[in-house]
């Protein structure tokens, strides 16, 4: 998939690197002030290298890598059999920080809705975003995403932290908000 100078491509296990790089990237932007800084400052790109090691590993996601000019712009990874009431759960979504609002996760999102469209049309879509994260939650409502309830989990950084669960009722709930959002 292309638009201008944005390819997106599915991801494999020898992306692990590359994501955990970018994962540590835009969680020490993104969840400054939410994480605990000694967390986000400690050893996470080794924490991360191990957790996409996993991840891209075990077969039960699957992913998409935003490049731009050839370097890692963004990524996103689905897990399908996320949950048998809210459907496929949009595991993560990141973006590097010096090119948000570019259209790269809606792009990222573009192709989750066209893959879930062909593997899972009747079922919905579903993230968990932190409660403080006002960026992230106004980007999914304005991509068509519904708040239905917030319930405080345990973060990475081992304290208990809200998170709002977001949905679309389908991956054409999803398309559709993507094509109308602002």
């Amino acid at each position: 998939m292309s638009d201008g100078s944005v390819i997106t491509r599915q991801l494999n296990a020898t992306d692990a690197p590359l994501i955990a790089h970018l994962h540590t990237e835009s969680w020490r932007s993104a969840y400054r002030g939410v994480l605990l800084d000694s967390y986000l400052d400690g050893d996470l790109l080794a924490e991360r290298e191990a957790t996409w090691a996993a991840k891209l590993g075990d077969g039960a996601g699957v992913g998409w890598l935003a490049e731009a000019g050839g370097a890692p712009v963004g990524f996103v990874f689905v897990r399908p059999a996320g949950d048998a009431t809210w459907g496929t759960w949009i595991d993560n979504l990141h973006v590097r920080p010096a090119v948000k609002g570019r259209g790269i996760g809606r792009r990222l999102l573009q192709a989750v809705a066209a893959w879930a469209a062909d593997v899972a049309p009747e079922r919905g879509l579903w993230l968990w975003v932190y409660a403080q994260n006002a960026a992230a939650r106004g980007f999914y409502g304005r991509v068509g995403g519904r708040e239905v309830e917030t319930v405080a989990m345990r973060s990475p950084d081992g304290r208990l932290l809200p998170e709002c669960r977001v949905v679309w009722r389908s991956p054409e709930a999803l398309a559709e908000g993507l094509r109308n959002g602002l």
